[in-house]
């Protein structure tokens, strides 16, 4: 009994120090930083990094406006589009024809963007407690239930909102919300 002990210490330890890494990294972060950036370049930025690690069956299908100007930290946001490029492609590892579709449109002084996969959507249960901390849906040893949390958490202290929820027609769909930089 005792192999068998040794090895979920281990694994334990293991997960424990990627769950600092991830915390001391993001603290580490550009925290006060507030400067317009491009919100389109950074998510083409974000899936292109991402889709280094793809499969050659996921699809990205990007529909966006031509520039949106937000004010923050285009590392910061680099880093919530990246998760839920990556959230997608894990949620739709399992199907046929995997994709995403990204789309943004301008609403009053708002950009909303949307990010919706085709995979299985995200169960009701789940829903309510998607973006708490440590709370994963992916098998132990996989995800460490931060990257929604601090996504979250990136999204509010730039003025916007992160919200969840599955598509009549199926799959997830994250939908973020900034507010656009005031032009003179």
């Amino acid at each position: 009994d005792l192999q068998p002990l040794v090895e979920g210490t281990v694994e334990g330890a293991e997960r424990t120090r990627d769950i600092v890494d991830g915390l001391k990294r993001f603290s580490a972060m550009d925290r006060d930083e507030n400067l317009p950036f491009d919100l389109v370049a950074v998510i083409e930025r974000a899936v292109h990094w991402v889709g280094k690690t793809a499969s050659d069956r996921f699809r990205v299908h990007l529909d966006l406006p031509g520039e949106v100007i937000v004010a923050g930290s285009s590392g910061q946001m680099q880093q919530v589009l990246m998760n839920l490029v990556e959230n997608a492609m894990d949620a739709t590892a399992g199907q046929a024809a995997p994709e995403l579709r990204i789309s943004g449109r301008i609403e009053g002084d708002t950009v909303v963007v949307e990010f919706r996969d085709n995979g299985a959507g995200i169960a009701p249960d789940d829903l309510p407690k998607i973006f708490d901390p440590f709370y994963t849906t992916k098998p132990v040893g996989k995800g460490t239930g931060l990257g929604l949390a601090i996504s979250y958490g990136i999204v509010d202290r730039h003025g916007g909102q992160l919200a969840a929820a599955n598509h009549p027609d199926g799959g997830a769909l994250f939908t973020l919300r900034l507010p656009l930089v005031k032009t003179q």
